[in-house]
């Protein structure tokens, strides 16, 4: 009997090495696809002038923080943001809420990075060195946005709305 025949075992090392891989490259498409969608849909939407209000393209309801305080919500101007952020109006994204600037960047970051996963099978991805401190850094982020947003908002008397 021939050794080399396809009747072999394969060996356990290498059944290992092929389901990482297969973990490896599943992975990457679920990162890739909904950091993709995002990026899509944001193409489809249409930037509203206001600044804030482009997610109810989307079917969302308006902010019931503006419509009962006068006052954005912390992701008030994120889907606005991210619109202009994707046809690289960055200085109007940056007034509409600075933190969908960087979600847009991230997003495509791991767009790329997900599909050279999926593609490679190589960990791309553990590249970016996710953890908690990732979470964290979001929170602040957007809170820090919205502080941008209310500071320059009530500067200009945009805010509170009456």
């Amino acid at each position: 009997m021939d050794p080399d025949a396809s009747s072999t075992p394969r060996a356990p090392a290498a059944d290992a090495r092929s389901s990482g891989i297969f973990g490896s490259r599943l992975a990457g498409l679920a990162v890739a696809v909904p950091c993709l969608a995002m990026l899509v849909t944001a193409v489809t939407l249409q930037p509203r002038a206001a600044g804030y209000g482009t997610a109810r393209e989307l079917g969302l309801p308006a902010c019931s923080w503006i419509t009962q305080k006068g006052y954005p919500c912390p992701t008030c101007g994120m889907t606005t943001s991210v619109a202009l952020s994707v046809r690289g109006r960055i200085g109007a994204a940056w007034r509409a809420h600075p933190f969908g600037v960087v979600l847009t960047v991230g997003a495509a970051v791991l767009t790329v990075a997900g599909i050279l996963q999926l593609v490679t099978g190589r960990q791309a991805l553990r590249k970016l060195r996710f953890g908690r401190w990732w979470v964290f850094g979001a929170v602040l982020g957007v809170l820090a946005g919205w502080g941008w947003v209310l500071a320059i908002g009530v500067a200009a008397g945009k805010w509170p709305i009456d």
